[in-house]
This record gives C-alpha cells, structure tokens and sequence, in this order.
C-alpha cells in the first residue's frame, strides 16, 4: 500500500513538472519572439520585426505595447519602401523620413522613447551609408543647414563628427549651431572642459541658434531651466544670460583675447552694443553687454592698447545693468585671483 501511494505521489510530480515546463517553456517563446521583433526592429530588419510581432500578437492578443510595436515597423517599412535609392536625393529624404518619424512615434506612443533611442543609430547610420554611395562626405552641411558632422554624432561615431564640425568652422563665420554640437560631440567624448569653450563661442555668437533640445551638458541645461523658472525669464532670455550665470558657478571660462587685431573688434561689438542698450535698455542686449563686459575685464591688460574705453567706466555699465549679479562678478573674481605676497 505505501509502495502504491509513493507511485501515485511520484506521478502526480511528473504531471506538475511537466505543466511547469510546458508553462515555462511558452514563456520562453513569448519572450524569444518579443525579444527578437525587438532586436530586428533596432537594426532595421523590418521583415523579421513584422513576422515576430505579428506571431506574438496572434499568440497572445495582448500585452507588451505589441500593436505600438507594430505600427512603429509598419510605418518604417512603408517609408523605406517609397525611399529614392537610386537617386541622390536619397540622404536627403532618408533624414526627413527620421524626422516624420520621431513625430510620429511621440504621438503614437509617450511610452516608446527607449526604443525610438534605440532605432536611432541604425537609423543615421543608413544615412550616413547613402552619404557615403553618393559621394557626399566632403560637403560641410548636409541639406542647407544641418551640419555633416551632427549626422555622424547621431550615427554614434563621435571623432568623425568632431573632425567634420571642426572642418566645417572655416566654411561659415560665428556659426553657433556648429559650435553647439561641437560641444555636445566633446561631451559624448567626456571632454567637458573643451565642449564649455565650444558653448561659449556658440552663446556668444548667438544663444537663440543653439539647439537647445539637444544640448548634452547637463549642468548647462539645468542652468537654462534654473533661470526661465527661478527669474521668470523666457527662453531668449534665459539664453543669453546664460553664458554669466554660467561664468560666475564656474561652468564656463572667460574667453582669452590674444591679439590687438581681435580685442579691437571684440571692443567695436562692446561698443555697439552699449550704444543699443542705453537707447533701448533691452534686458536681452544688456545681457549681451554684460558677458562681453566680463570678457574685456578678464582681458585688462589688451584694454590699455585700445582707445574710447577703460576698465572703470565697463564696470560701471555692469552695475547699472545688474548692481546684484555685479555684486556676485566681483566677489567671484575677488575668489578666483591669487593673493599677491609683498615684495
């Protein structure tokens, strides 16, 4: 009688293992077929993302965002197959179809940014490879105002990108886009303290062209954020005081002027300036005024070489713009001098 009940106890184990395992064994194909519809979306394998999306969804009707995954495969499949690729308008249209797609992706779903990021290296990459068929490597911006270089940071080959934004500096004068992603592309290569000296030349160029969306230095952008909702500044604003605020936390340097020729024009774009605030007294020009003040402060010895402007009277002009952050400049750079010891 034992003999029989341990039989019957050791049948009943058989049984509920092998329930266990076939459970265990559709969860694994769940998983496989999600996993891979996944992956094969990422590297833009569009086929074999449809076949493994399609079998998940007819097997398990629900679950895992499955017909958002869908959609987002439908949509890239039906734009890759109306893509000219024969044709040299093939770059060109393979960037504005990321650009409908970004767009579409957010309406369809705010869950999907993960997988959007993921898509979007294989994606620049294809790009960069119809760049390469066409011959187009050797052109600084890519459709009108899109610099070379930024396709290549979004393809996630970072030196490429520094050599082409770099090389395209030449080729348009005070471009503060092109030294924006500069900046963002040194910070990608964890230089943090070469990709400030690029944000600066960008804020000084012209804060309202940086592209503020995609700005990679993380303390920066929170200092934007700081001053649009600390001081009530909008947008433009906060931009252009960004590069002081900036300056006097220590996140930016002062930029070194070296020769007589650069401090004279550096002094006639003062000069101008000053001119348009006390006609306009425009918070925006006075912020303009107020970092290019620090900037020939920083440069005093140069000043003296320069006619019409002293070092008293700049200072002066940054008091009556702002007494307060004044106030904040000249305790910073009272922290920043060494202390001279009698001699």
């Amino acid at each position: 009688m034992e003999g029989i009940k341990k039989d019957m106890a050791n049948q009943r184990n058989d049984s509920t293992t092998e329930i266990w395992e076939e459970q265990l064994s559709l969860f694994d194909d769940k998983n496989v077929l999600l996993n891979t519809g996944t992956s094969e979306l990422i590297r833009l394998n569009l086929e074999g993302a449809r076949k493994a999306f399609q079998s998940y969804r007819d097997l398990y009707r629900n679950g895992n965002n499955i017909e958002v995954k869908l959609e987002i495969t439908h949509f890239l499949f039906d734009g890759f197959a109306q893509c000219p690729a024969d044709s040299p308008e093939e770059p060109v249209y393979l960037y504005r179809l990321w650009n409908s797609f970004e767009e579409f992706a957010s309406e369809t779903s705010g869950n999907a940014g993960s997988l959007v990021s993921g898509i979007k290296d294989s994606f620049f990459k294809r790009i960069i490879e119809a760049i390469d068929r066409w011959d187009l490597t050797d052109v600084p911006f890519f459709f009108d105002t899109i610099p070379m270089g930024f396709l290549y940071m979004e393809a996630g080959n970072i030196d490429q990108a520094i050599s082409s934004l770099q090389a395209s500096l030449p080729v348009t004068e005070n471009n503060a886009a092109l030294y924006g992603y500069l900046g963002d592309a040194y910070i990608l290569r964890d230089e943090t303290e070469v990709a400030r000296r690029c944000y600066r030349e960008a804020l000084l160029a012209d804060a309202g062209s940086i592209d503020w969306n995609y700005l990679k230095d993380e303390e920066l952008a929170s200092l934007r954020e700081e001053l649009m909702e600390t001081f009530d500044m909008d947008e433009p604003l906060a931009a252009e005081w960004l590069p002081t605020h900036a300056f006097i936390r220590g996140l930016l340097t002062s930029k070194t002027l070296r020769l007589k020729e650069e401090m004279k024009y550096f002094v006639d774009e003062y000069q101008e300036l000053r001119k348009a605030y006390s006609r306009e007294r425009d918070s925006r020009i006075g912020a303009k005024l107020f970092i290019r003040s620090i900037i020939l402060c920083d440069n005093e010895p140069l000043i003296k070489l320069i006619k019409g402007i002293e070092l008293i009277e700049i200072r002066k002009k940054m008091k009556e713009i702002d007494a307060e952050l004044f106030a904040q400049y000249m305790k910073c750079i009272k922290n920043r001098k060494p202390r001279q010891t009698p001699s």
